[in-house]
């Protein structure tokens, strides 16, 4: 059994980020479809990771990385984040490697950060995407969203994961 661990991301790590944020296969699931450079990402690490609105990590696949996983806009008096997620490397998709890190990262939002609850937003056509959102505990919320997407209306769904919900897992 292949062992799935999350560390901090450094900038180090930028070279792979930005390698895989733009692969088509990584960029065509985001809703913000901004291609990454060393710039640009070294300047996420600055003014978001670093002071703390966003922490973010790389997924090891037996000690190799091959996504990142993260929560942004962490509201302490909301106690509320967004979660993110992408495995940039094409051998380690559809693993169930994406389901295990976002369990790792909840769990350190509802106990290391004593967050109440984990939102995200995914695309509506992305049905691997959202089992594994649902496998980690995720709920559909009622909101849907449509986004021009280069001239394709796209849906996007809500989906969140409360902290008593998690506990009860």
């Amino acid at each position: 059994m292949a062992e799935i661990t999350i560390r901090p991301i450094t900038y180090k790590d930028t070279d792979d980020i930005v390698r895989w944020r733009n692969s088509e296969y990584v960029n065509s699931r985001f809703i913000d479809r901004r291609m990454f450079t060393k710039e640009s990402h070294e300047a996420w690490l600055k003014n978001f990771v670093e002071t703390g609105k966003v922490t973010q990590f790389i997924i090891l696949l037996d000690g190799v990385g091959v996504g990142s996983v993260y929560l942004r806009d962490i509201n302490h008096d909301k106690k509320d984040a967004e979660f993110g997620i992408f495995i940039g490397e094409e051998s380690a998709r559809g693993k169930g490697v994406g389901t295990k890190a976002a369990e790792i990262i909840l769990d350190y939002a509802f106990r290391g950060l004593k967050l109440d609850k984990v939102f995200l937003r995914v695309y509506k056509d992305n049905p691997g995407a959202i089992r594994s959102y649902e496998k980690a505990g995720f709920k559909m919320t009622d909101g849907i969203e449509k986004i021009n997407d280069n001239g394709v209306i796209r849906e996007v769904i809500f989906m969140e994961l409360e902290k008593k919900d998690f506990e009860k897992r």
